[in-house]
């Protein structure tokens, strides 16, 4: 899944898997960080700085410098995201929001509320739509009652990337 040739200013793009995605994130996170700078806003935990300064020192020496580039944020509801997306000011670089939903996905905040939070979160992507490309990752709800949520996040997408995870198939053993 690259990412990379699409990811234009004006451009939200949504990524759907089982893990939000986490390991093409990473990636996607270093390359982009030797490029210029990123902001980072995590929404389900899924950051893992070592493992992109691991793939940054793959591809340079000067990781202090790239290092940085990397702005990252993090919510631990969907009230702080929501706050954290109107707070995060437009600038002329990528944004990648990881795990956008995994928030919403809480049965303590009410159906209701969750939508109403997610549909001023979208209104503040789309401003940064304005500024430089947006990458959203997301993973399926646990429940089916907040189905609606992905759906939303995908409607508003300029491109949607599904990645299947495969699935381990059982094998017999030989014997010798």
């Amino acid at each position: 899944m690259d990412i990379l040739p699409v990811l234009k200013t004006g451009k939200l793009i949504a990524v759907y898997t089982s893990d939000a995605a986490r390991t093409e994130s990473m990636t996607l996170i270093a390359e982009l960080g030797l490029r210029g700078a990123v902001t980072i806003l995590d929404g389900g935990n899924r950051y893992r700085p070592y493992q992109v300064a691991t793939l940054l020192r793959r591809k340079t020496v000067d990781i202090s410098t790239t290092a940085n580039r990397l702005f990252s944020r993090r919510a631990f509801t969907c009230y702080e995201m929501n706050t954290l997306l109107s707070s995060t000011p437009s600038l002329n670089q990528p944004y990648l929001i990881l795990d956008l939903l995994n928030t919403f996905y809480d049965d303590h905040v009410p159906t209701y509320e969750a939508y109403r939070l997610l549909k001023s979160c979208l209104g503040q992507i789309q401003r940064l739509v304005l500024s430089g490309p947006v990458v959203v990752t997301l993973a399926p709800p646990l429940v089916d009652v907040r189905d609606f949520l992905l759906e939303q996040v995908c409607r508003q997408a300029d491109e949607v990337m599904i990645k299947e995870t495969p699935v381990c198939q059982p094998t017999q053993p030989s014997l010798f």
